[in-house]
């Protein structure tokens, strides 16, 4: 396990083949992990889907589970339904309130695979630190994982 100072979220990313978002602030983010070439999950309450891209409308998806391109060049972003979790993953990444952290960490993430816990930006919390040390998990917060995924 690295010290908290010798942590590069550009190598974990880098490094990183599947991600777990935990909601996210705005579609650019699964997006942007999306055309880095991660693999992308979403989860909630209602389950686990998979994120897409697709040049053409999908009409084999809930009209909700699809974000329809800025312009000509990009194409939809799609969020399909999954019917079990997914069977790896490398960082979880959280954008949810402080409370729900420990929760997500220790009921969701055990069987996952996941090294990593990264709290997208604003979030923080020393607690949710502390826990991932305890688990020997690397935490990353203050880094904006879709910024970094552009520059990779």
């Amino acid at each position: 396990m690295q010290r908290d100072n010798a942590i590069d979220p550009r190598t974990v990313l880098k490094e990183a083949r599947a991600i777990l978002l935990f909601d996210w602030p705005n579609p650019e983010v699964p997006k942007k992990l999306r055309e880095a070439g991660l693999l992308v999950f979403c989860y909630s309450p209602n389950g686990y889907t998979k994120v897409d891209i697709v040049a053409e409308y999908p009409h084999d998806v809930n009209q909700k589970n699809i974000f329809p391109p800025r312009n000509k060049e990009e194409g939809f972003l799609v969020f399909r339904p999954m019917t079990a979790a997914p069977s790896s993953i490398d960082i979880a990444n959280i954008f949810r309130p402080e409370k729900e952290h420990a929760r997500i960490i220790t009921d969701v993430l055990p069987g996952l695979g996941a090294k990593c816990v990264w709290l997208q930006p604003p979030v923080t919390s020393a607690k949710t630190r502390d826990l991932a040390k305890r688990l020997q998990l690397t935490f990353i917060e203050g880094h904006d994982v879709a910024q970094i995924a552009t520059q990779l």
